[in-house]
């Protein structure tokens, strides 16, 4: 590949990472997506870097020196293709402004309902059950003969679930970081965590079913009010009673932390708003947060909290807000 043709592609990688602007492609957006990625071996390493230019930014949370290198690029550091720095440094500092619209572009390619930040939708599924997603996140719905299933992508998701009842002899199915939850009731929500999930029943039984490498498959059913917790390093979590009122306080625009520790309310809040917020010290990080909050008024979140633990808090706006 030439050097020209190595420019046009890395174009086309930005304007595609660009063009998942948060919202579902289209079938026709999805199919040139693809003819495109396959046409050169070439342009899905143009795209991974113009996408990893987006992705890295994420190590803000733990250290906001990569923004700082950002705002400063070193003229001296040698780069791989001096034609794709350029191109790598405009798009990062372009999805930083417009990061509430684009998010991340493999899961835009694969969701069929998503949520801006900030935003909550109720979704109906063809055979009629309901789908609250939460804020920043995306579901794929594969219904097929034998079950309907739905998979969470990114954020949470509360399902009323139509059920298994007269015509309707289908499973419903939820997978969400390596394992799955089966409605044997109506109503649960599943959170996604990092490699893993949570998941409370709200009305009648669920049960998770994580398959584990080298120790096989655990299960457990839960019980209205009740919760657990799994990935796949510690397997399936001790099942937990759990306030149900305070899991789903989103629903109703409320933010609830219960002795939760600030990188975990943090990373709750940037689901919220357009920027992100980070933590620059490791052990304020795990400093524990309590309250009720509403989520419209995220500035005044922060400044509560803030206050509560004696940190301080600077600002770049629209960009991201440093605590220290």
């Amino acid at each position: 590949m030439n050097e020209d043709r190595a420019s046009v592609a890395d174009r086309h990688a930005a304007q595609w990472v660009a063009r998942l602007d948060g919202r579902p492609l289209d079938a026709a957006e999805r199919d040139a997506f693809r003819d495109w990625l396959e046409a050169d071996p070439d342009h899905r390493l143009a795209f991974e870097e113009a996408h990893s230019a987006w992705r890295s930014l994420d190590l803000l949370r733990r250290d906001p020196g990569p923004l700082r290198a950002l705002a400063r690029p070193s003229r001296r550091k040698p780069v791989r293709r001096a034609g794709m720095a350029g191109i790598i440094a405009f798009l990062a500092l372009g999805l930083l402004v417009l990061r509430y619209q684009i998010g991340d572009p493999w899961i835009a390619l694969a969701a069929d309902w998503r949520t801006a930040p900030g935003q909550i939708r109720q979704v109906t599924l063809e055979d009629g059950s309901l789908v609250d997603l939460g804020p920043d996140s995306a579901i794929a719905v594969e219904f097929g003969a034998e079950e309907r299933r739905v998979t969470l992508l990114a954020g949470e998701a509360f399902f009323q679930v139509l059920p298994r009842a007269g015509a309707e002899r289908r499973p419903f199915v939820v997978e969400a970081g390596h394992g799955t939850t089966t409605a044997l009731g109506t109503q649960f929500l599943v959170e996604g965590r990092a490699d893993g999930a949570r998941v409370t029943a709200v009305e009648h039984r669920i049960e998770i079913a994580l398959a584990l490498p080298e120790r096989g498959d655990e299960r457990v059913v839960l019980s209205p009010g009740t919760a657990v917790e799994y990935d796949l390093s510690r397997g399936l979590g001790p099942v937990a009673a759990s306030d149900v009122d305070e899991a789903t306080a989103w629903r109703k625009g409320l933010l609830v932390f219960d002795s939760v520790p600030l990188e975990d309310v943090v990373r709750t809040l940037n689901r919220y708003r357009r920027g992100r917020i980070v933590i620059a010290n490791p052990q304020l990080a795990q400093r524990r947060v309590s309250g009720v909050f509403a989520s419209r008024d995220l500035d005044g979140v922060i400044r509560t909290i803030t206050a509560e633990l004696g940190a301080s808090a600077s600002s770049l706006p629209p960009l991201v807000t440093v605590l220290y």
